[in-house]
């Protein structure tokens, strides 16, 4: 059993050094495959005027990190994300999740225009 997957299942958070600069963002998924260069998560962050390189993507909330997106199956509380969606194959398959979060983008978009 790989190690990271068993410390998972078992709820231990990983080590991160406090000395480390981390980024800013956080884009929390279920799963650990690298979703940083796929077309609609670009797209979205360029909406959100977010760099793609100040954005961290894990499986887990991080402590001090700012939550930009969640797309996780299993919603868990507090919500914090800027925006809560689908997961993203269920983006690329689904209209009406896709629409779900495009009407997210709008509402943030529209809250810090104001």
């Amino acid at each position: 059993m790989d190690r990271t997957a068993y410390l998972d299942a078992m709820g231990v958070s990983r080590w991160r050094s406090a000395d480390a600069k981390g980024k800013p963002y956080l884009i929390i998924q279920d799963s650990d495959t690298d979703i940083s260069q796929h077309a609609i998560v670009l797209e979205i962050l360029g909406l959100l005027t977010v760099d793609l390189n100040d954005c961290e993507f894990d499986t887990e909330m991080v402590k001090g990190m700012q939550v930009v997106w969640d797309m996780r199956k299993l919603k868990v509380r507090p919500r914090v994300a800027w925006l809560v969606s689908a997961p993203l194959a269920a983006l690329e398959t689904g209209h009406q999740a896709k629409r779900e979060l495009w009407q997210q983008i709008y509402r943030h978009l529209a809250k810090t225009a104001a």
